[in-house]
């Protein structure tokens, strides 16, 4: 399963020290022409890393927890995961920021969300 480059537009609160929101994934995104006084509008380039280009030429699978946790798993087994409880009870590395990002707007991209019903890559732990 190849990994595009992704274009994705974020919103960052007009607060400090507030955290930038992903909005939406898309091709033809752009933000708002006029400044808006709440916050701020931003499109950016998202490129996969090597470990999950890596993962993904070897099958992996790439799936949120019931709380919205980026999880990779590869041959029914936890490979990385962004909850750090998950890398402890599993022994799975640690997914760095850039990775986790990524992966959230990949995920958005093909329709996948937290709530999805089915889980994802064999998942019963418990989530973050």
């Amino acid at each position: 399963m190849p990994l595009p480059p992704l274009t994705i537009l974020t919103y960052t609160p007009a607060q400090p020290g507030a955290a930038s929101r992903l909005v939406d994934v898309g091709d033809a995104l752009s933000a708002p022409a006029e400044p808006v006084s709440h916050g701020v509008y931003r499109v950016h380039r998202l490129l996969p890393g090597a470990c999950l280009l890596g993962w993904a030429q070897e099958g992996a699978r790439f799936g949120l927890s019931r709380t919205g946790a980026v999880r990779v798993w590869l041959r029914g087994r936890l490979q990385a995961a962004e909850c750090a409880r998950d890398c402890a009870s599993s022994g799975a590395a640690a997914l760095g920021p850039q990775d986790i990002a990524y992966l959230q707007a990949y995920l958005l991209s093909q329709g996948r969300r937290w709530s999805d019903a089915v889980s994802r890559g064999g998942d019963s732990s418990p989530a973050c």
